[in-house]
């Protein structure tokens, strides 16, 4: 198993929350790429790190689409690869997947090396339709990366804490999560990241959407959030590009005073 995240150095966590436009694949690519070079510029280090992007950032729930989208599926990861290698950092984000004649919302995380692993969302979200389209993921597995052990989430699943609980138990000390989470329920979302850190004992690194998509406003405040569930860095509603170094010795020290994980 990879080393844990609390015996590495200081890391650089970030986030990039915009407004992902539905099927419009070269406006949401420009907008990562954007995202990156401003955080590299902006920041005194990136490397070693990881950055999130919001769920289905490239394409968005246009379904109609995303069967011909899915066929550029290497070339967007080939894409993330090579920016992966020149910032000397991580790359976690969800988009559709095709495999055995079924389509998965899968959050893919890739290193310089090329792609670590992936995850497959399991609750699928009945408003947005997704289980006309998506086939639910099974058997949540945390990915094996330089940067230790990560275990991720996508959107809906958020509000299943079992999800999480069994990537914990196998030795996960960070959490990703890729969202399209609306305004309306915004307090759900800050509260429930402070509950899945806070339960774990885990450091949280959330990217959720901003914007708008027919009559629904997605909610942005894209999170990083300590073991303690202390938030370490919070994003507004609008567009915003932006991180901060982990100091892993607080998973530690959060875990010496008292231990609630596996």
């Amino acid at each position: 198993m990879t080393e844990s995240i609390s015996k590495h150095i200081p890391f650089f966590a970030g986030y990039l929350q915009f407004d992902v436009r539905s099927g419009a694949i070269e406006q949401n690519l420009a907008s990562m790429q954007k995202g990156l070079e401003q955080i590299v510029t902006s920041s005194p280090r990136v490397s070693p790190g990881i950055v999130v992007l919001p769920e289905l950032w490239g394409t968005g729930f246009a379904y109609e689409k995303i069967p011909e989208i899915t066929k550029r599926m290497p070339e967007i990861l080939e894409n993330l690869h090579t920016l992966a290698a020149l910032y000397g950092l991580y790359i976690a984000g969800s988009l559709p997947a095709h495999e055995d004649d079924s389509y998965y919302n899968t959050l893919f995380i890739t290193g310089p090396e090329g792609l670590s692993g992936t995850y497959r969302k399991q609750r699928l979200f009945s408003p947005m339709a997704e289980e006309t389209f998506f086939t639910p993921g099974t058997q949540p597995q945390p990915v094996q990366t330089d940067l230790g052990s990560i275990a991720a989430l996508v959107c809906y699943d958020l509000r299943f804490p079992e999800l999480l609980r069994a990537q914990t138990a196998l030795g996960s000390d960070l959490l990703v999560i890729s969202a399209q989470w609306p305004a309306a329920r915004i307090d759900h979302w800050r509260i429930l990241i402070q509950a899945r850190a806070i339960e774990n004992q885990m450091f949280v690194i959330a990217s959720n959407r901003c914007g708008k998509s027919d009559n629904t406003i997605f909610g942005g405040h894209s999170m990083i959030v300590g073991p303690d569930g202390s938030i370490l860095l919070e994003a507004g509603e609008d567009e915003e590009y932006k991180g901060t170094v982990i100091e892993p010795g607080m998973i530690s020290s959060a875990r010496s005073l008292f231990r609630t994980v596996p």
